[in-house]
């Protein structure tokens, strides 16, 4: 395994968002619209992210008629990731011409049926998702926007809060990162049947799901991430699009 000498802070996406901008952690492997929100106070690590080349698997919307026809209905959104939301409203509105009725609900804690004509669920729950009498429409975001756009979708980068103090801490890590990413991405079969029973999902599923991901930021990657912030842009979700502002590492 690779020594990793930082303290690890766990959280939500949406958890993770705060304490990136109020300090509390240095770095993150945050929601990729964090940036956008909080456009000039990151800088990106490059070379790092978590996109969906296609489908996702883990964010899901599952709805009770077409996504089409959703407009003046109900949808419920998990108060969990801030991206996933934002990337919903644009398939809603500039897609599906729909313009719904939101509302937030905590999820693996409150249950938004009887409220709600679709729900938006990410992560394990989501991978566990499937259609039902009452929701026999299920959508994968991921493929939804890849249908919509053609490009890949950013669900996160990884940021840095950041202070001219903490290059050199950076230049760990970053290193890290790199040898971390090779030995994951060469580790899939060994990390699944390690983790599986603590998600509660079979190892072949986690192969499967790690394996819709690109983990890089290249040409592609940052393509779909500047469509994301101009349909967030369009949507009134940010004001601006952001310019991609990158740390590097000094050699």
């Amino acid at each position: 395994k690779i020594p990793f000498p930082f303290k690890i802070v766990e959280g939500i996406p949406t958890e993770l968002n705060r304490l990136l901008a109020e300090g509390g952690v240095d770095v993150s492997p945050s929601s990729s619209i964090e940036y956008a929100v909080n456009a000039g106070r990151y800088l990106i690590l490059p070379g790092f992210s978590i996109t969906s080349r296609n489908r996702v698997m883990s964010i899901i919307l599952q709805s009770r008629v077409p996504m089409s026809e959703l407009d003046n209905r109900t949808v419920a959104l998990t108060s969990a990731s801030a991206t996933s939301v934002v990337l919903l409203r644009i398939l809603l509105e500039l897609q599906s011409g729909a313009s719904p009725r939101f509302f937030l609900y905590e999820q693996g804690v409150e249950e938004p049926s009887g409220q709600a004509d679709a729900i938006l669920t990410i992560g394990d729950l989501a991978l566990k998702k499937s259609g039902t009498a009452e929701f026999p429409h299920v959508y994968d975001l991921g493929e939804v926007w890849h249908e919509f756009t053609g490009l890949p979708f950013v669900f996160a980068l990884w940021q840095v809060n950041y202070k001219k103090n903490i290059d050199k801490e950076l230049s760990v890590l970053y290193d890290i990162l790199v040898q971390s990413k090779a030995y994951g991405l060469s580790h899939l079969l060994t990390l699944a049947n390690e983790h599986a029973f603590r998600f509660g999902i079979p190892p072949e599923t986690l192969i499967e799901y790690w394996n819709v991901f690109s983990y890089d930021l290249g040409e592609s990657e940052q393509k779909g991430l500047k469509a994301f912030y101009g349909y967030a842009a369009e949507i009134g979700a940010i004001e601006t699009a952001p310019d991609l502002k990158f740390w590097r590492k000094e050699k």
